[in-house]
């Protein structure tokens, strides 16, 4: 029994690279650029009446108004993140007030940020709560293949050859990559040269024969 416990450890340190090799790497996720919006056909709003405490969920369609009781909401468009960013969405709206003295409002409003766009009314609080619908435009660019990476002989992962990065937004400017250089072109940088050593005073004709002084 003892020599069976000896040699365990041997018989699992030998079964270690078997296990390396067998490590599957699995290749990044494509992912949208993060200005890549998706057109919705549906903006829905939440809107609060502030003398009864009262929320009613109205689905608007791009392009329609809809009246809820003195308000009648327009949505110009509807935008959204795709499933591959942070969730967020964002509509053009215009609101107006039949009341007298009202201010109207129009611009965008989104949930990520509520403060960038508020509807100053004192009978009223219209906040968007998201997008719905159908598919229009905008419309994101197909995502990029990603080839999963291989595995080298030591069990560490390999760049693929064939992996692209995901298709940018349309109208946005690409950087132009560099280009490797080959071994031939590549600059060849010189070793610091370590510095000159000090050169020994040359010793006095005078001095030859003389004893040395000595220090006390």
């Amino acid at each position: 029994m003892r020599r069976l416990l000896r040699c365990l450890p041997a018989v699992l340190l030998s079964g270690l690279p078997a296990c390396a090799h067998a490590v599957e790497w699995l290749a990044p996720p494509a992912m949208y650029p993060p200005d890549t919006w998706q057109g919705r056909s549906i903006a829905t709003v939440r809107v609060l009446d502030k003398l009864d405490a009262h929320i009613q969920m109205l689905d608007i369609p791009t392009g329609q108004d809809v009246t809820y009781k003195s308000l009648t909401l327009h949505a110009t468009s509807c935008l959204q993140r795709p499933p591959t960013l942070p969730a967020d969405s964002a509509a053009w709206m215009e609101v107006h007030d039949a009341h007298e003295g009202m201010a109207a409002f129009q611009g965008w409003m989104a949930i990520d940020e509520p403060a960038t766009g508020v509807f100053q009314n004192p009978l009223y609080d219209v906040q968007l709560a998201g997008c719905s619908g159908d598919a229009v435009a905008p419309v994101p660019p197909p995502l990029a293949t990603v080839a999963a990476p291989g595995v080298g002989a030591d069990g560490s992962p390999v760049p693929a050859a064939g992996g692209t990065a995901p298709s940018p937004a349309p109208g946005t400017a690409v950087p132009d990559a560099p280009q490797p250089m080959s071994p031939t072109q590549a600059p060849t940088v010189a070793p610091p040269a370590s510095p000159p050593l000090p050169t020994p005073p040359a010793p006095d004709p005078g001095d030859e024969g003389a004893a040395p002084l000595m220090l006390h």
